[in-house]
């Protein structure tokens, strides 16, 4: 069997469905990485509506799905700033700490928690969405500098430009979005829908996430433990036990979104293809699929599928 890409999707395949349906609600099922809800509400004109269990996940779409504009006052990004500057100039460069698999400098580990002291960060959980965004895209440059033979940008200078660069994902698309996390069945079955998107993880789901999705969750959570949030047989990205318990499961949980219309569903198992055609059909639903590469030697495969 190939082996699966994990976290990769290819958005811009979506156009062309969501086109043709300007001013609708569009469902995301497993949001994990916020590429693709981004995407949906930069471009389109349609109510986006996640739903995801990992809390980091949902503190992003809180920040930049469900709200629209960057809501730290230029007092607030001074203090921010200032609290960087207060830190020695070699602080990003101290010793790296690990915490929860996460290994970042110590320095930024003080001044995350230090963030998290300033008022703002209690003033609404807008204001703390949007503060836990900004410290992961800060962690993320401490990542990616850590396998970088140039020389680092030292903490305040980092904070600095981050600070610039954080405001631009912020945006309307004139429309009341929803961020949820775990939303229960009954939920589902009451918002009214014309496309749902949903992402099909492998039969053995999630076993550990991408550092820098690791590290989104642990500056949510410190104690973020992926079996917890994940237990078996639960969600999208759990473990089961085998293909049939597996569609078995999502035959019950997307049946209570029988009502919307166009499913398009994205499997990074290209074995599941069968399975999951049979169940459609038992579910009087006429589906056609599609394949996309995604890098070399890998493709995302898609199910597109309507009532009968």
């Amino acid at each position: 069997m190939q082996e699966v890409v994990e976290f990769a999707t290819f958005p811009h395949f979506f156009s062309d469905t969501l086109r043709f349906y300007r001013h609708t609600n569009v469902v995301y099922l497993n949001t994990v990485v916020g590429n693709t809800e981004q995407f949906i509400k930069r471009n389109f004109r349609v109510r986006i509506i996640t739903n995801t269990v990992l809390p980091g996940a949902y503190e992003y779409d809180l920040a930049l799905i469900e709200n629209d504009r960057f809501l730290l006052s230029n007092v607030d990004l001074r203090r921010i700033q200032q609290l960087a500057d207060t830190f020695d100039n070699d602080a990003s460069q101290s010793e790296r700490v690990e915490r929860n698999s996460v290994e970042l400098p110590d320095g930024f580990w003080e001044y995350a928690r230090e963030i998290k002291q300033l008022p703002i960060f209690d003033r609404t959980p807008y204001h703390r969405a949007t503060l836990h965004y900004f410290l992961w895209q800060l962690a993320k440059y401490y990542l990616m500098n850590d396998r970088s033979s140039s020389p680092g940008l030292n903490l305040g200078e980092a904070v600095r430009f981050y600070l610039r660069e954080v405001r631009r994902p912020f945006r309307s698309n004139r429309e009341v979005n929803e961020a949820y996390q775990r939303a229960d069945r009954e939920t589902l079955e009451n918002i009214a829908a014309r496309v749902l998107i949903v992402d099909v993880p492998p039969v053995d789901g999630y076993k550990a996430l991408p550092s820098f999705i690791q590290a989104r969750e642990v500056l949510v959570r410190e104690q973020f433990s992926l079996p917890d949030i994940l237990p078996p047989e639960y969600f999208f990205g759990s473990h089961f036990d085998s293909e049939d318990v597996y569609i078995e499961w999502m035959s019950e949980f997307l049946g209570h979104c029988q009502h919307i219309q166009i499913w398009l569903l994205i499997v990074r198992d290209t074995a599941m293809l069968p399975g999951l055609g049979k169940m459609l059909e038992a579910m009087s639903r006429r589906t056609r699929s599609f394949s996309h590469p995604i890098a070399e030697g890998h493709s995302f495969n898609y199910l597109v599928s309507q009532p009968e």
